[in-house]
């Protein structure tokens, strides 16, 4: 079975890459452009995984993941970002999130995070309660 992939994108061109690379891995994805669309999805629908843009309008995602953790959700949440500095990583990783993929997104290094992390996937809970 494919695994269900959440990601929050606002970037068009940044989604699109994102959501070819992710299909090609034999991902299902939903995209959403915002943090407050991504806590609706993770609300109403069983994701593998979470993707989130650390800079997104209305909610960014180091706020998103917090929120998510907050809620019960227990699956893995990978932030996607160009905020490639030290600083940016040790946020993404306290607001919650899992690991810390920098954009551009390569084929490579996406490969290698579903495998270290759709596996871990499997036992936890993949939605938030509405």
């Amino acid at each position: 079975m494919a695994a269900r992939v959440l990601l929050a994108e606002d970037n068009p061109v940044n989604a699109l890459l994102a959501q070819a690379l992710l299909a090609r891995e034999g991902c299902v994805v939903e995209r959403v452009v915002n943090g407050r669309e991504a806590l609706e999805a993770a609300a109403r629908t069983r994701f593998d995984l979470i993707l989130l843009d650390g800079r997104m309008p209305e909610m960014d995602g180091p706020e998103t993941a917090r929120r998510l953790r907050a809620s019960g959700w227990r699956g893995p949440v990978l932030a996607l970002t160009a905020n490639a500095f030290e600083e940016d990583r040790r946020a993404c990783l306290e607001a919650g999130m899992d690991d810390f993929l920098v954009k551009p997104l390569e084929p490579r290094v996406l490969r290698a995070a579903l495998a270290r992390w759709l596996p871990a996937a499997a036992g936890a809970a993949r939605s938030v309660a509405a």
